[in-house]
């Protein structure tokens, strides 16, 4: 049996070729189980570094009595003796005590090595970080002394010891195709997965094997049939009752009277064909409020949420209850490219040469294949890939029979399981999409709920535009097979310059497009009354009207659409009519002003057209610094990349820890670690504005350093233009409201929740149009006007 040395070493500098070594930790595993341990202090004869010393806890005054590395050495050298050496980052402590052992003028015998990292990343393919500290608290390592040697080679020995497990739990054929791509890990690391292949299963049981892929099976009585859905749904017809409040106390829950409310509106409106438009705020509860009487009523129901972030949460927080206590099934569906298609990666297996870091992809997702319930790409750690791994093997909605690993397929599993639950949940993107398709199948005699339905104009959008990359265009111009090309020349002088034009002249551009014989630009120029515009070394084009959400909706499918902002007035709610609905019904419950949270819109801020981008995010990193003193959790939701960034990087300069969207991470991992108390202050775009819940602190600050209307650019802006008399004070206004009201919605989801809502953008404190934006947010929530100062005394008062 294999000896394995685990090695941890600290150094002077880990980043200096002239580092030494100050501590040695070694961890002997044999036979499953550590049989040893070695450690020692090293005089590195020179002063720490203050931050080593900080990090290491070792002291100049403690190392000083400590031996030299030569005096060690020869001990060392023989506890490495026959063995393999394993390091988390083998290649720097390795390394470090080759060269040591040099210095000393001392012989070192080469060693076979092996590297935790690489393996790590491969049998714990979810995970977001590989480094040890992380590794050791997802996984429960013996970790108490992080950067103390032993320590660091005690909690490698145990991680490699759980990957042994892991590898173990393998069928065989699973790990001859991963020794296959092997190869690929850093020196020797391959031989610790070789060692392993004796000690493997042929068929372990739960998992279905074909050909060299295996995937988890779907335990007894969970098995899709339509006979169990009768059941379940006889059983939910004898248990819900059709008193809301009676099934929300089943539920363990109190009932609010506002929920009440929508609950009684929600029961009603099935008696009417036409669409309901029933507008909620924010904190009533207004999922149960709508699901439990649409049950008791015997309905099945499709949800459309706005992003893939609320789908997750109705999943993971309202489904096991509504399971548990009434025997309702839900089931999520997205996108066919949300799924891997195993075919794909099948015929990628074929081949072992594509790259180390693709290579090593590969392996993970053989080793996720055997973890995954769903399938769902989103659930691979993103470390050391890239878009077009995943774009690889993403399904394409095409499924046969006679394919290898049709009855293993995720995304046609996701669909006969939601064929069959109570309660379909969807994106806003999928629904579309689906509807333009086949939207009598897929809603088939159900309720259809949108919900966030105000969500639906940018997705809508986004799902009606065309584009043309315009790189593709031009490389097809080809001036040496012309009879004239001195003319081919100036024709794609004159097209490249009108592309590059700000104000694109479209009559022009089609012109020269014909002339050079670009069928396809000129096709794509050819509709007149679209919109067209450039963005990104792109043409895109969309229509000058609204995309008609109501001509997808089948003419026998009630609509419940439901959201906390869906009328821009009191008096005309535009909303509907924008949707493409002329016969509706709406309703709208007024919310009051909540005693759990306030919002203050700051007098002494800078005119914020009168300074660059620069010199605002200057002010708001100088405010936000100031109010971090306060130590309480802060969001900061921007409406500007290049602002987050700017203001990301002067706090960080400045010390501060923080979480930037997609700088540190995507919107849910900087969630999660927000939550975890990783950091206090979260800085956020896009979908934090909207889809982000934070209801996990007690206490929070929500910033908002500029007011989010939308630039005169904007596609949506200037459909909506052609829409009102003013579109500034008509829509735009409103819409901003509207915008920071559901901002604002997301740090108040519990009534024992408080927070402070702090506007930095100073014309929320002035006259005309803010006056009005203020009485309309004052329906939620207190609105104050102070300056800075008395800002930070107010918060004290309020939330400390």
């Amino acid at each position: 049996m294999t000896r394995y040395a685990v090695v941890d070493l600290e150094a002077t500098d880990a980043h200096s070729s002239e580092n030494k070594i100050i501590q040695i930790g070694i961890a002997l595993v044999e036979e499953g189980r550590i049989v040893g341990t070695f450690s020692t202090d090293v005089n590195p004869h020179e002063t720490l570094l203050p931050r080593i010393s900080e990090l290491t806890g070792l002291s100049d005054k403690r190392l000083s009595v400590a031996p030299d590395f030569s005096e060690i050495a020869g001990e060392v050298r023989e506890i490495l003796t026959d063995c393999v050496f394993v390091a988390h980052n083998a290649r720097f402590d390795y390394g470090l005590l080759e060269k040591s052992f040099f210095m000393a003028g001392l012989e070192f015998n080469e060693m076979p090595r092996v590297d935790t990292v690489d393996l790590a990343r491969v049998f714990f393919p979810t995970f977001d970080k590989y480094g040890l500290e992380a590794l050791s608290e997802h996984l429960h390592l013996s970790h108490e002394h992080p950067h103390a040697a032993l320590s660091d080679a005690y909690a490698t020995a145990e991680l490699l010891l759980k990957i042994q497990e892991e590898i173990r739990a393998l069928p065989r054929v699973v790990l001859e195709e991963l020794l296959r791509h092997a190869d690929n890990l850093l020196f020797e690391t391959k031989l610790f997965l070789q060692e392993q292949l004796e000690k493997t299963e042929l068929a372990p049981a739960g998992l279905k094997i074909v050909h060299n892929i295996a995937t988890k099976c779907v335990p007894k009585g969970e098995s899709v049939r339509k006979k169990g859905t009768l059941a379940s749904q006889s059983r939910l017809l004898t248990e819900l009752s059709a008193d809301f409040s009676e099934n929300i106390h089943k539920l363990g829950l109190s009932p609010r009277t506002k929920q009440e409310k929508l609950a009684h509106l929600i029961q009603k409106e099935l008696a009417f064909p036409q669409p309901s438009f029933l507008e909620a705020p924010t904190g009533l509860g207004k999922t149960y409020g709508y699901l439990l009487p649409l049950l008791a009523q015997g309905k099945k129901i499709v949800i459309s949420t706005a992003t893939k972030v609320l789908q997750k949460q109705l999943l993971h927080d309202v489904a096991p209850r509504l399971e548990e206590v009434f025997g309702v099934k839900m089931a999520k569906i997205v996108g066919t490219q949300n799924y891997i298609s195993l075919t794909k990666f099948s015929k990628l297996l074929l081949n072992d040469t594509d790259g180390k870091n693709f290579e090593i992809f590969k392996m993970k997702v053989l080793i996720w294949l055997t973890q995954t319930s769903t399938g769902e790409l989103d659930e691979l750690s993103k470390v050391m890939t890239n878009a077009d791994y995943f774009a690889s093997i993403c399904h394409d909605g095409y499924v046969n029979p006679k394919q290898f690993h049709y009855e293993q397929d995720f995304w046609l599993k996701a669909q006969k399981e939601a064929q069959v639950a109570s309660i379909k949940v969807v994106n806003h993107a999928y629904l579309i999409e689906r509807l333009a398709d086949y939207p009598e199948t897929f809603l088939e005699e159900r309720v259809l709920v949108v919900d966030e339905a105000q969500q639906l104009f940018p997705i809508m959008e986004s799902a009606g535009q065309r584009s043309l990359k315009i790189a593709d265009e031009l490389v097809k111009i080809d001036a040496a097979v012309s009879e004239n090309p001195q003319l081919i020349k100036r024709l794609q002088e004159s097209l490249v310059y009108q592309l590059n034009k700000k104000e694109l002249d479209l009559a022009k551009i089609k012109m020269d497009a014909q002339e050079l014989g670009l069928t396809e630009l000129s096709a794509f120029l050819e509709d007149e009354q679209q919109i067209v515009w450039r963005e990104n070394g792109q043409l895109f084009a969309s229509t000058r009207d609204f995309y008609n959400f109501a001509q997808l909706i089948p003419q026998a499918t009630k609509l419940m659409m439901i959201g906390a902002t869906l009328s821009l007035s009191k008096d005309k709610p535009s909303f509907p009519e924008l949707l493409g609905f002329a016969d509706y019904r709406f309703f709208k419950i007024d919310g009051h002003p909540v005693p759990n949270q306030e919002l203050i819109a700051l007098t002494d801020a800078p005119n914020i057209k009168n300074l660059s981008v620069v010199d605002y995010a200057d002010y708001t990193a100088s405010t936000l610094s100031e109010l971090a003193r306060l130590e309480l959790p802060m969001v900061v939701l921007f409406t500007s990349k290049i602002a987050l960034t700017f203001v990301a990087e002067k706090m960080s300069a400045d010390g501060f820890e923080i979480l930037a969207q997609d700088i540190n991470g995507t919107p849910a991992q900087l969630k999660k670690k927000f939550d975890k108390g990783e950091s206090k202050i979260l800085l956020g775009l896009g979908s934090f504005w909207e889809g982000v819940d934070f209801d996990k602190q007690n206490q929070l600050l929500l910033v908002i350093p500029r007011l989010p209307f939308a630039t005169p650019d904007d596609i949506l802006t200037k459909k909506y233009a052609q829409k009102f008399e003013n579109p500034f004070y008509d829509f735009n206004v409103p819409m901003a409201t509207l915008k920071l009201r559901q901002a604002i919605g997301r740090v108040n989801r519990r009534r024992n929740q408080y927070s402070s809502v702090i506007v930095l953008d100073n014309r929320l404190a002035g006259k005309s149009y803010a006056k009005r934006m203020r009485r309309n947010l004052a329906e939620a929530l207190p609105v104050k006007m102070l300056n800075l100062l008395d800002t930070v005394s107010e918060i004290k008062k309020f939330l400390i």
